[in-house]
């Protein structure tokens, strides 16, 4: 079912280099709930490179059309209720104003998943090969293409039942290990398996012990999503593909107890619910 997305737009005369400028900022959606994203427009008058500040971190905004736009992650832990996040606008000269704008969080439950796990299948996760994996699927994540490359909501990359949610706080016997970072999608072996939206390939990677046959796709502007566990891979490094071209097939390697999908989706290296931009991405960006 998709939610009513509502938005919340400032309009503010601000001082750029000794002269006044109107800008505009809409926030959506409002609220956001934890483990989705928050959608920034900004347009102004003078020409401007702005930059957005949210969490103690700060986040690029891409042109897009006659504005700019930031698509901030809104990580499951992030404290509910108004927050704020601020606008810093950089005219020609180097003058520097900061606009401040509000956005409110949603909390939401995301529930415990027990795992058991038998002694030896546990000891890959101390394997010192595996240490990297996570690294290397962020430095993929982190090459990132200045232009949107997708159209419209994401599709499913597989369609199959969600048999584990995002942001479930997994213990793995008795103990908290992690948050679950994406959707497990309980598909058949050796189920196609497709591109959600346009993008670039950016990591394929089939001898990872934990992650086994690995794939991430560069979405643009920050948007990226990883594919885990397959057992055939159709597409090379660097390739360009489209919403709905077949990228590989779904299996159980590395540490999978069953076929299924491992879909996640991030933003700016941190990662949000695929639902969100299944169901309920605003119109901001699209």
């Amino acid at each position: 079912m998709t939610r009513m997305v509502c938005s919340v737009m400032l309009c503010l005369a601000v001082a750029v280099a000794d002269a006044e400028t109107t800008v505009s900022i809409a926030v959506t959606p409002s609220p956001a709930r934890q483990g989705d994203c928050l959608l920034v427009l900004v347009r102004a008058e003078e020409s401007l490179a702005p930059e957005c500040q949210w969490e103690g971190k700060s986040y690029p905004l891409y042109r897009v059309g006659d504005a700019y736009r930031a698509i901030l992650p809104v990580p499951p832990d992030t404290p509910p209720g108004p927050r704020k996040l601020e606008i810093v606008l950089r005219d020609d000269a180097g003058a520097v104003t900061r606009t401040t704008a509000r956005a409110t969080v949603a909390k939401r439950n995301f529930g415990v998943q027990k795992l058991r796990m038998k002694q030896e299948a546990s000891r890959v996760y101390d394997d010192p090969s595996v240490k990297q994996e996570a690294p290397t699927i962020h430095a993929g994540l982190a090459q990132t293409a200045d232009q949107q490359l997708w159209q419209g909501p994401f599709a499913w990359p597989v369609k199959a039942r969600v048999s584990t949610g995002f942001g479930l706080a997994r213990t793995i016997n008795g103990r908290i290990q992690y948050r679950h970072r994406g959707l497990d999608l309980a598909a058949p072996m050796g189920a196609k398996v497709f591109a959600p939206a346009g993008g670039i390939v950016r990591l394929v990677r089939d001898d990872f012990k934990l992650h086994g046959k690995t794939i991430v796709l560069d979405h643009g502007q920050g948007v990226g999503s990883i594919y885990l566990h397959l057992s055939e891979i159709c597409v090379v490094e660097g390739q360009r593909v489209n919403r709905g071209e077949r990228i590989a097939k779904v299996g159980m390697t590395g540490a999978a107890t069953g076929p299924h999908l491992h879909w996640g989706v991030y933003v700016s290296g941190q990662a949000v619910d695929p639902r969100f931009w299944v169901d309920n991405l605003p119109r901001a960006g699209r």
